[in-house]
């Protein structure tokens, strides 16, 4: 069984509410756990780290209706909430802005899992 921990500045996966500064557990690509550090994350043999926003893989394929100022976390929602979404591997949101949770154009997805 392959184990892969993940961690970013702000987690939002289905099943799960928005961390910050947190880690998601992946065991064969599917998450399993989001763990709440507290907002300090300590150095853990094989923990990965990457800045933005851990989301579902789903948001690869939804990423273009995003408009400049929307906000991410009710985006989101409906997005997870939605029929036909596959809710197996994780992917970060790189250049949105984390302050306000909004999208900013100029950000992407990249796949992570």
């Amino acid at each position: 069984m392959k184990i892969r921990k993940i961690a970013s500045n702000y987690i939002f996966v289905p099943g799960f509410p928005l961390v910050k500064n947190g880690y998601v557990v992946l065991e064969e690509g599917a998450v399993k756990e989001v763990v709440d550090t507290g907002g300090v994350i300590k150095e853990i043999q094989g923990l990965e780290f990457y800045g933005g926003f851990l989301v579902a893989a789903c948001v690869e394929n939804e990423q273009e209706t995003l408009r400049e100022g929307e906000l991410l976390l009710p985006w989101l929602e409906a997005l997870y909430h939605s029929s036909g979404h596959e809710k197996v591997g994780v992917g970060i949101l790189e250049g949105a802005d984390l302050l306000k949770l909004v999208w900013k154009t100029g950000a992407r997805f990249r796949r992570l899992t």
